[in-house]
């Protein structure tokens, strides 16, 4: 297993991996277009996630908070399996399961008729959730090249930020917009005549669930497209060094990658990355309510937000190709650096213009360390674990979200109630502390974390020497 502190690339021109990119089979573009369908929906969830528990299902902030965080729970146990699975079972065929149960439990989500049934069908949605990302890096990785593996996962980042870039102004506000009361300025709920279900009361936030079955269908159509002969598609370039794809039992792939020491090393790094991380949960989990309730329901959310998506298509681009040639561990903790300052803009004001700042410092870091390490997780996973390696490595995340569902509910009743005062700048200098752990820690860190595999056995050695 590779080290951290070195990179995987080759040294190549900027011309040389654009040509060799275009000609990468056809699979790598279907799975960007999957990518780019499942990840508006995707999107279109996170956000509406806390308005639709509580403001379709009456649940406190608390409560919503707490659901949230069981369904991370899940997500997580989902996540610590899927990989294993689509090893054994197959890319192609993981992701027909996961989108076409997508597009079934977010239909239910729509149209859940009491909030026992809208938590079980949120907590069916799990597994389908959990398989889209992880399963889709390791379709990405075995589509692209050795060439063009930097800009094969920088283009993957972009398909999934240009499906957040539209869906803010489209599909969030652009349905709450349709269901927003003129005359009151509030959300109110409308009735829509469907197909099969007849005349049916939605609300904006069951009708964004709907879409979610839409764009999931659409992804699922898209992946069919995909040969089965891709599964064993091996690099001309890697053929000698790559062994032979590993099938079988999903525990022993689980158990092999279990075993490798410096995967914990990784682990490690990732558990401080996923401090980083919480700043996004929380602009899914807090940040939707806290706006609303200081600037209204008018203040444009989704739009808002997209902004994150539609700088990173520029700057993930431009960001890979400005750090191509640097060791991946200094561009990670400068792009996490960055990323930790963007809760304590928040500490100064709640108007636009200190939204827009604080957008800014997190999607420029995270411009320059997300993109990276996608490509590093898969470049140290041995041939026919990547599907396994990387779901084990996407832990740390959903662990992240797990601690962020409570405590969002937390900070937003005792912070940012819904009514009475407020001290919303002591809520992100909150956030803003706990964040900044992650890149501390990884520079505290460093020598450890990117200790070479040869360091590794050359101690029990020295010590035999002694």
């Amino acid at each position: 297993m590779a080290s951290l502190s070195s990179s995987e690339s080759p040294k190549t021109t900027l011309r040389e991996d654009l040509r060799a990119l275009l000609d990468c089979p056809r699979e790598l573009w279907l799975v960007y277009a999957a990518t780019f369908f499942e990840y508006l929906g995707i999107f279109s969830f996170l956000p509406t996630l806390p308005l639709w528990l509580s403001g379709d299902y009456g649940f406190d902030d608390k409560q919503a908070g707490n659901w949230a965080a069981l369904f991370s729970t899940l997500v997580t146990l989902f996540v610590f399996l899927v990989g294993s699975i689509a090893d054994a079972m197959g890319v192609r065929r993981t992701l027909i399961i996961s989108f076409g149960l997508a597009a079934l439990t977010r239909l239910a989500m729509a149209i859940a008729p009491s909030p026992s049934m809208a938590i079980a069908t949120l907590l069916a949605f799990g597994f389908a959730y959990a398989t889209t990302s992880p399963v889709l890096q390791t379709a990405v990785h075995r589509a692209s090249g050795k060439k063009t593996r930097s800009f094969a996962f920088s283009l993957w980042y972009v398909s999934f930020n240009l499906a957040g870039a539209m869906c803010g102004p489209l599909v969030i506000d652009g349905t709450r917009h349709a269901f927003l009361n003129s005359e009151t300025g509030k959300l109110a709920p409308k009735a829509l005549n469907l197909p099969i279900l007849g005349e049916t009361m939605f609300t904006a936030n069951r009708a964004i669930m709907a879409l979610g079955f839409v764009f999931a269908v659409i992804a699922l159509v898209v992946i069919s497209f995909v040969r089965p002969s891709f599964e064993h598609r091996v690099d001309p370039e890697e053929a000698n060094d790559v062994k032979p794809a590993k099938k079988g039992n999903p525990l022993v792939a689980l158990k092999e990658v279990l075993s490798d020491k410096p995967f914990w090393r990784f682990l490690v790094l990732l558990g401080f990355l996923s401090l980083v991380r919480m700043m996004f949960q929380h602009m899914h989990f807090t940040w939707p309510k806290y706006v609303i309730r200081e600037q209204g329901d008018a203040f444009p959310v989704g739009t808002v937000w997209s902004v994150n998506s539609l700088l990173i298509l520029f700057l993930a681009p431009l960001g890979t190709a400005l750090t191509r040639n640097r060791k991946p561990f200094q561009v990670l903790l400068f792009g996490a650096f960055i990323s930790s300052l963007s809760p304590f803009v928040l500490c100064f004001g709640s108007t636009m213009p200190y939204q827009i700042t604080m957008i800014l410092f997190l999607t420029i870091g995270e411009a320059l360390w997300s993109p990276r390490l996608y490509e590093y997780n898969l470049s140290i996973a041995p041939r026919g674990r990547e599907a396994t390696y990387v779901s084990l490595a996407s832990l740390p995340y959903f662990l992240a979200k797990f601690l962020v569902g409570p405590s969002s509910g937390y900070l937003l009743s005792t912070f940012c109630p819904p009514t009475g005062p407020r001290q919303v700048w002591l809520l992100w200098a909150i956030i803003g502390a706990s964040t900044m752990i992650g890149p501390i820690g990884i520079w505290l860190g460093r020598s450890w974390m990117t200790k070479t595999d040869r360091e590794d056995e050359a101690k029990p050695a020295t010590a035999e020497a002694a």
